[in-house]
């Protein structure tokens, strides 16, 4: 396997596969272009919020979004929240997504974290419990649309 190289994502990044890998989690390439430049800029300018690629021979191949909430409780402590964890449908099973998780969860305990979470299907929880993952709640969801 080529090597991995992980980190934030760059604007140029965008042209280079981002976009192409979140299709596997829902339709994003077809994006119009102002709107992602104008999400780029929103979310790069938020020091609570970091996005990761992964890269193999200069291509994003994966990605995944850390959010920091900073909480009144706990002494103001912060919880790191995992979103949009995605690897290419042809670089799965590569330990791309290990990598990319253990990156996250090493920037969320240097932000000074005290927890971090996620949510996922069934069929991903071996996964995350391998990286040390514990179930500890039920997941709801309500959809404004």
């Amino acid at each position: 396997m080529s090597n991995v190289t992980i980190r934030k994502l760059q604007k140029e990044d965008l042209e280079n596969g981002f976009l192409h890998t979140l299709d596997s989690l829902r339709q994003a390439s077809n994006t119009d272009k102002k709107i992602i430049e104008k999400t780029f800029e929103k979310i790069n300018s938020n020091q609570d919020q970091i996005i990761i690629v992964a890269l193999i021979e200069g291509k994003v191949v994966g990605a995944t979004t850390l959010l920091i909430e900073t909480k009144f409780i706990h002494n103001g402590g912060r919880v790191g929240h995992i979103e949009d964890v995605v690897v290419d449908k042809e670089h799965q099973k590569k330990k791309i997504g290990e990598k990319m998780i253990t990156y996250l969860l090493r920037h969320a305990k240097e932000q000074g974290c005290y927890k971090t979470i996620l949510d996922c299907t069934d069929n991903v929880k071996p996964f995350y419990e391998k990286l040390g993952f514990k179930h500890n709640a039920n997941a709801l969801r309500f959809d404004h649309v």
